[in-house]
C-alpha cells in the first residue's frame, strides 16, 4: 500500500499546481491540484479565517493508500465525509477512529500525528481545523453542555472525540456542506458567507453531540438495529430514485416498521421519505444546473407524475424555481 508523508506533499506527485484565489487582512484562499499517474489525482481547497481553517480534500486513487502525519502537533479539528471511508490511527489513541460516506465528528488531540487509511478509491472530505483561542472565546460563558466539555479538555490539554464513534450528518448539515463548496458570492462577500456557515456547521455538532451527552445510551439501542438502520441509509443513498416502502425495506433489513421509523429519526434526524426526498431533490438540482434534462424530465425521472408538484416543492427547497438559471 503506498504511503505519501502529507508534510511533503508535493515529493509523491509528477504534477502540482497552486493557486492563490484571494489574499487579504482577514481572509485567504488557495488550491492545490496535485497528478502522480501511478498514484492519485486530486485537489485541496483551503480556507483561513481568523479563527478557522477550511480545508477540502478530493482525490481519486488508483488503489487503497495512506497518508502519514508525522508531526504531533496540538489540534482540535472538525471532519465531514462526503464520499469514501477512511481509518484513522493516531500514535495517542488506543482504537481508530472510522469515518464513512454522510459521517462526522469533531476532535481534540494534544498530539495529531497519525496514519489515515483511505479504503476507498474516491475519498472526499471536508475538515475545519479551529484555534484554540477562538473556541476559548466561543465558550468563555459557556457552564454546562458540549461546546463547555470540548472546551474544558482544551484547557486542561486532555484528548476529546465528540463521539465515540463518527455519526451522521443531521438534514442541516446536509445541506451546509454543498452550500458552503458551491457558494455563489465573490471576493470577500464569499468568505465571509463561507465563515458563517462554518459556525453554523460547529453549533450543529456541538447540539447533536450534546444530545448524546443527555442520553449516552443510544435510546438502548442495540449494536445490531444500529448496523441494520445504518444500513438502510446506506441502501437508500444508492437506491434512492427506486420506488421504495417501508414495508420493503423492513422485510429487507430485518427490522419492524416501528424501529426502523423510529431509529431513523434518531441517529439521522430525519424520516426515511425525508431523505429520499432530500436525495431526490439534490439529483434535479445537479441534472437541471447540468443541463441534462428540462424541468418536465427531470419531475418525472425523479418520481413526481405532476410537474406543478414538482416545481413547487423544488422552490421551496433551494429558494428558486426549477425553470430558472441554475446556481
Amino acid at each position: 500500500m503506498d504511503t505519501v508523508d502529507v508534510t511533503h506533499w508535493a515529493r509523491y506527485f509528477d504534477s502540482t499546481q497552486q493557486e492563490v484565489v484571494y489574499t487579504g487582512d482577514r481572509y485567504a484562499h488557495f488550491t492545490v491540484q496535485f497528478k502522480q499517474p501511478a498514484l492519485a489525482a486530486g485537489k485541496l481547497n483551503a480556507i483561513n479565517t481568523p479563527g478557522m481553517l477550511f480545508t477540502e480534500l478530493d482525490i481519486a486513487a488508483r488503489q487503497p493508500f495512506r497518508l502519514q502525519d508525522a508531526l504531533p502537533e496540538e489540534s482540535a479539528e472538525s471532519v465531514f465525509v462526503l464520499e469514501g471511508d477512511v481509518e484513522s490511527r493516531f500514535d495517542n489513541l488506543h482504537k481508530p477512529l472510522y469515518f464513512g460516506r454522510g459521517e462526522h465528528n469533531i476532535q481534540y488531540n494534544t498530539a495529531f500525528a497519525g496514519t489515515h487509511i483511505i479504503h476507498s478509491r474516491r475519498f472526499h472530505a471536508c475538515t475545519i481545523t479551529y484555534h484554540r483561542a477562538y473556541l476559548n472565546s466561543l465558550a468563555e460563558s459557556e457552564e454546562t453542555g458540549a461546546l463547555a466539555l470540548f472546551c474544558k479538555h482544551l484547557q486542561q490539554k486532555n484528548n476529546f472525540l465528540g463521539a465515540a464513534d463518527a455519526i451522521h450528518w443531521q438534514h442541516r448539515i446536509t445541506e451546509l456542506i454543498p452550500a458552503i463548496l458551491s457558494c455563489p458570492f465573490t471576493g470577500i462577500t464569499r468568505y465571509i458567507f463561507t465563515e458563517s456557515k462554518l459556525l453554523e456547521l460547529f453549533v450543529l455538532q456541538m447540539d447533536q453531540f450534546h444530545a448524546l451527552q443527555l442520553n449516552p445510551a443510544a435510546m438502548q439501542w442495540s449494536p445490531a438495529d444500529k448496523e441494520k438502520l445504518y444500513a438502510v441509509k446506506e441502501y437508500i443513498a444508492k437506491s434512492y430514485l427506486e420506488a421504495l416502502s417501508l414495508k420493503a425495506l423492513t422485510c429487507h433489513f430485518g427490522l419492524n416498521e416501528y424501529k426502523l421509523k423510529k431509529g431513523y429519526k434518531y441517529f439521522f434526524k430525519t424520516t426515511v421519505f425525508g431523505d429520499i426526498h432530500q436525495l431526490r431533490m439534490q439529483e434535479a438540482k445537479q441534472l437541471l444546473h447540468n443541463r441534462v434534462m428540462n424541468v418536465t424530465e427531470v419531475a418525472y425521472h425523479i418520481g413526481y407524475n405532476n410537474v406543478s408538484s414538482f416545481c413547487y416543492a423544488f422552490k421551496k427547497m433551494f429558494g428558486y424555481s426549477a425553470g430558472s438559471k441554475q446556481r
